[in-house]
């Protein structure tokens, strides 16, 4: 044999050794960011690594779900902590599920000798899990996880004698509890390219992705990440949220006769990222509302990691609806499919308990005197610039839609055109005399447009201010005999800053804008 092998991955991300091998040989991988590990042999392969991170006992047991309660009772009565007791299941169960392929996976407590701990699981209970705790170089303890050779396991434990035996009957049945759906143990990271976690929040869970900062997303005339990027990254997690039942969303929006619409989104900069920066977003879903419950609530909390610092950045929010598509860009809202359903519900925090305290409005800061602002009219007469975009199916998505992302993009092309005429000298110069910075934008959506349709994008002046801007976007359809329908608006709230120290993470407090860009403001209202 030459033993010339390699690992590839399967559809469903498990990985495969391929090559001179024998056909027996599995394999298993996992890491946790920092930590690789993996395990071989000729029976099915379960490995996990697990670093012991610090939780309440409501967050542990929301994690576990209701069935293994009794068992982290049982490891903690044993002399063990919470949070180790609660990272072992953890790990045992992930093992488990990467050996049998199954997302449901049950756990009945086998052996226990000083540190290390066996448990049954798979069916029947016909697999054994080996677990232990194990400190490694940076010092941080982690919960390694193995499934063992069920013939050579069941003579080491024979071999002790203090050993408790192992639960008989069938194995418990695995609830998951609220962190279910059959569900969140279904994330893989190795299929996403990223870190994905399943974390709790007040209680409530919520999944977390972490990715880095690409040199793209870091348009700011001063390089940070502009407002368009976190739009664009509040849809990407939406669809990684949903990731293990994606290819069910799919195939049903592949029938053309159902999709998802965006009714709003929203983005909140509080602080700067930068190229090669981790950021962080934790998603969760507040509540499931309108006609059959149909319309999700969805909150994303984005920080920035640097090791086992998280720095909070911002937030965005999004509302969607399941809809049925009646003809061409005309649709109804509809229940949502079972499937979703039940992969949606569990993640929801219920109607009346302790809310994620997500904000409303922008951070107050002190912008100065106001200088205009518009009349209280129908339609705003403070046009400042305009134009119109031809979409393609580049624009779209698999709904066949315009994707939502786009209407933050158009923004930032409309408002850049209007700058470059004043402030073509700081923009050139890289934030060096100062941007204009979006701290908030809301997108609300009225009707939908397809690719090849023309768009017309307006913005006008909403209020002028010493130390700001807030303005008004129009979106409209232009139909071939000219007449217009509107798409949706949106308001966008801005603060001149100038630069700080490089990768300063806190937006440099507002200053006065620069006297050409009041003028031009001005001038354009005016008619000067």
């Amino acid at each position: 044999m030459s033993n010339a092998f390699a690992i590839e991955w399967q559809e469903t991300g498990k990985p495969v050794v391929v090559g001179d091998i024998p056909p027996s040989v599995d394999v298993s991988l996992s890491h946790d960011g920092s930590k690789s590990l993996s395990s071989a042999g000729d029976w099915p392969q379960g490995c996990d690594i697990e670093p012991i991170r610090s939780r309440t006992v409501v967050q542990w047991k929301a994690l576990l779900g209701s069935a293994r309660i009794p068992l982290l009772d049982e490891l903690i009565a044993g002399g063990e902590s919470l949070d180790r007791a609660g990272t072992r299941l953890w790990a045992a169960a992930e093992a488990i599920r990467k050996a049998t392929g199954q997302m449901s996976v049950s756990l009945a407590m086998g052996a226990r000798e000083d540190d290390a701990v066996t448990f049954r699981g798979g069916a029947e209970g016909s697999l054994v899990v080996l677990t232990f705790p194990a400190l490694l170089t940076d010092n941080e303890e982690r919960i390694l996880a193995f499934v063992t050779d069920e013939a050579d396991a069941a003579e080491r434990v024979s071999d002790e004698a203090d050993a408790e035996e192992p639960a008989q009957g069938p194995a418990p049945q695995f609830d998951s509890g609220p962190l279910s759906a059959k569900s969140l143990a279904q994330f893989d990271p190795m299929a996403y390219g990223s870190d994905v976690h399943v974390v709790a929040r007040s209680g409530y869970p919520a999944v977390s992705i972490r990715f880095p900062v690409g040199f793209r997303d870091a348009c700011n005339v001063g390089g940070s990440v502009g407002f368009a990027s976190f739009a664009l990254w509040l849809g990407a997690l939406r669809e990684r949220g949903t990731g293990p039942i994606s290819k069910q969303i799919v195939e049903d929006m592949a029938t053309g006769r159902w999709g998802m619409v965006t009714n709003n989104s929203e983005v909140f900069i509080d602080e700067n990222l930068y190229t090669d920066d981790i950021v962080e977003g934790t998603i969760w879903i507040t509540e499931l509302t309108g006609p059959d419950r149909a319309t999700t609530n969805l909150h994303v909390e984005w920080c920035r990691v640097d090791g086992e610092t998280r720095t909070h950045i911002g937030w965005s929010a999004m509302q969607t609806t399941w809809v049925e598509i009646l003809s061409h860009g005309v649709v109804a809202a509809r229940p949502m499919p079972q499937y979703f359903h039940d992969f949606i519900e569990p993640m929801t925090i219920p109607t009346g308990a302790k809310n994620i305290a997500v904000p409303t409005q922008p951070k107050d800061v002190d912008r100065g005197s106001l200088i205009r602002s518009a009349p209280m009219v129908p339609r705003n007469p403070y046009l400042l610039e305009s134009e119109v975009f031809s979409t393609t199916m580049q624009d779209g998505n698999v709904v066949g839609n315009i994707y939502f992302g786009n209407y933050y993009i158009w923004q930032s092309r409309v408002r850049d055109k209007f700058l470059a005429r004043s402030q073509r000298e700081a923009m050139a110069a890289r934030g060096a005399l100062g941007e204009l910075r979006c701290v908030h934008t809301r997108v609300e959506h009225l009707r939908e447009v397809m690719p090849f349709d023309d768009v017309l994008v307006t913005m006008s002046l909403a209020a002028l201010y010493e130390r700001g801007i807030d303005l008004e976007f129009e979106y409209f359809k232009v139909n071939q005999d000219g007449s217009r329908e509107k798409l949706a608006i949106a308001r966008h709230r801005t603060v001149w800053t100038m630069p700080g120290a490089p990768g300063e993470l806190e937006i440099s407090p507002p200053s006065k804008l620069p006297q050409s860009l009041i003028d031009s403001v001005l001038e354009a209202i005016d008619g000067k």
